[in-house]
């Protein structure tokens, strides 16, 4: 079980490199070379951590907050009904993390505000 766990973290440190990477690229205004390196992300690092983990909140709140960054990138290239679309899976995905944990989660909250001002200003 320890090995799975220490897997597991190795594996959501990955992911979360990737993440920082396509954050810089977001920062940058390279929204395509972003997109990219959030599809590799996902492909590459989600997937197992998927199938690896246990705690669901814990992977609902990592495909949630993807999926906003997605709809910000999405909206920012001007595809808004798709970003409409992602900011919806991820409000989906951020509500049923915060059915199934046991705990208050504020930046959970913060997110969750911030994507139904989003769908609210669209």
């Amino acid at each position: 079980m320890i090995q799975n766990k220490d897997y597991i973290l190795q594996l959501i440190e990955a992911a979360g490199k990737a993440v920082a990477k396509m954050m810089g690229f977001k920062e940058q205004g390279s929204y395509s070379q972003a997109l990219e390196t959030l599809n590799d992300c996902y492909s590459e690092h989600l997937d197992r951590i998927h199938i690896e983990s246990e705690s669901s909140s814990i992977k609902l709140d990592l495909y949630g907050s993807l999926l906003k960054q997605e709809a910000d990138i999405n909206q920012k290239l001007g595809n808004h009904d798709k970003a409409k679309t992602l900011f919806f899976k991820a409000l989906k995905c951020l509500n049923r993390a915060e059915d199934v944990s046991r705990s208050f989660d504020l930046k959970r909250n913060s997110l969750i505000k911030k994507i139904q001002l989003s769908l609210t200003t669209d």
